[in-house]
């Protein structure tokens, strides 16, 4: 059985969340006391010339943060945190069928983007959803897998020949 999760895999997005929320936090700060510093050399000859390059400086550092923060941190921090929870949970299930994974993916708000499976055990389809950047290890569809799920989420799969 392949899975799907792991604890290290969990750690390495957090180490991935810690540094990218330092980094962002860091571009701020130092934006910010860059333009605190240009603030002492204005003088009257070149007011609106600090004045454009003080607020160009905070622009784009205040850019730096808010993209760092939604296209890295909070990315991986929904990751990990989701992790966790998969990983803290006992209740697992399994399904066995011909799997099919829907090609769209979508982001639940806060949390992870995913993308939905299905597998068919004869007459029911069980409806399940997979990690967005996990969905790349699964078989191709039609694949007759066993699956182990928590909460919905495939957490490991195996091959099966039926």
């Amino acid at each position: 059985m392949t899975a799907l999760y792991s604890g290290d895999e969990m750690k390495r997005m957090r180490r991935r969340a810690a540094w990218s929320g330092a980094v962002a936090w860091g571009l701020l700060a130092l934006g910010w006391a860059a333009c605190a510093v240009l603030c002492f050399f204005v003088r009257t000859a070149n007011a609106k010339r600090m004045l454009f390059l003080i607020i160009g400086l905070a622009t784009v550092s205040g850019w730096m943060f808010i993209l760092l923060r939604q296209l890295v941190y909070a990315p991986a921090h929904a990751e990990a945190h989701h992790m966790a929870g998969i990983l803290a949970d006992a209740a697992e299930k399994e399904y066995e069928g011909e799997l099919r994974v829907a090609p769209g993916a979508f982001r639940i708000p806060r949390s992870i983007t995913v993308r939905k499976a299905s597998v068919r055990q004869g007459e029911e389809t069980v409806s399940l959803s997979i990690d967005a950047s996990l969905a790349r290890c699964l078989p191709p569809d039609g694949t007759w897998v066993r699956v182990k799920a928590v909460r919905k989420y495939i957490t490991a799969f195996e091959v099966r020949h039926g």
